[in-house]
């Protein structure tokens, strides 16, 4: 077991005069560190239930960890608060992993793995696809095909008449429409899955800011960039081990679809399942301890 320190650090982003706000934990020992790069879910932030993946990296792997805030949310700036963009959140990793290699001194280049939650196995996978330099790629409950997942779920003619008027103004270079991101069954909202909303809860309470006070908006234009964002199709091309940690009773990212794409990538994916629903891989809920043990375990086999 390592003690550790954790600093808030201010990375430079892709966009001129905009940080990323980061956590960087780092174990005690000799520096340089094998290190794990880690973005949030959809409208999630760091401060909700992060920390306690940064804590356990540092001292059951000894990896430092750098967990930072997407553009537009949490303490990171950007505007429009509260967008949603895959291109950008998959900019933001890389201007994290470029800052990360620009010091030797304190990083293991070689040792580096990206990590995902949610909506951010997307980036992770594609990074995995793209970047020859990692070590290796970890996620729990991913999206990793996001048309399957779309095609998956129920169809909401209100949900869909916004996110085809968001899409315009999109095309038009308009300000976004925003709506409620998460939602009970039966709200008008982006998700509402019965996990979904008690689940955010669960999370931010791990944090200083409870949900009820979090802004909890999406820009629904966001919809078809995600269904054209399919990387877990190709993870057999991926130039890195991949640790895939699914929920077995999910109810937002359809556990099927996983292992569908685990099953085409046998020589690149680990798979894990965990007990519970989406939630249950934070901290408290009941497949915690099969996650982070499985992330460990994977995290040392590549020192």
């Amino acid at each position: 077991m390592y003690s550790y320190t954790r600093e808030t650090l201010k990375i430079p982003s892709a966009e001129g005069g905009v940080d990323l706000d980061t956590w960087l934990y780092k174990p005690t020992g000799a520096a340089p560190f094998p290190l794990v790069v880690a973005g949030h879910g959809m409208t999630v932030i760091k401060d909700a239930g992060l920390a306690s993946f940064g804590e356990r990296w540092a001292s059951d792997a000894g990896y430092a960890s750098l967990i930072f805030d997407y553009r537009f949310f949490g303490e990171s700036g950007g505007e429009p608060r509260n967008f949603v963009s895959l291109e950008k959140q998959l900019e933001d990793y890389k201007s994290v992993l470029k800052w990360a290699r620009q010091r030797p001194d304190l990083f293991c280049n070689d040792k580096i793995v990206v990590m995902g939650s949610a909506l951010s196995g997307i980036s992770v996978s594609q990074l995995l696809l793209e970047d020859t330099s990692l070590a290796g790629g970890m996620a729990h409950c991913p999206m990793l095909d996001g048309y399957a997942v779309v095609a998956s779920m129920p169809f909401n003619p209100r949900l869909f008449f916004w996110v085809i008027v968001d899409a315009i103004k999109g095309k038009f270079g308009l300000s976004p429409i925003f709506i409620q991101a998460i939602g009970r069954p039966g709200e008008f909202s982006f998700i509402r899955t019965p996990s979904a909303y008690p689940g955010f809860v669960a999370m931010f309470a791990q944090g200083r800011t409870p949900f009820t006070e979090a802004p909890n908006l999406i820009n629904p234009r966001v919809c078809f960039e995600i269904m054209n964002a399919r990387p877990g199709t190709l993870l057999r091309e991926a130039h890195a081990p991949f640790l895939v940690v699914l929920s077995q009773e999910d109810d937002m990212l359809p556990v099927s679809i996983g292992r569908s794409v685990a099953a085409g990538a046998p020589d690149v994916v680990t798979l894990v399942e965990a007990p519970g629903g989406h939630f249950g891989v934070m901290r408290g809920g009941e497949g915690y301890d099969v996650n982070i043990t499985a992330q460990i375990d994977f995290l040392k086999g590549l020192l």
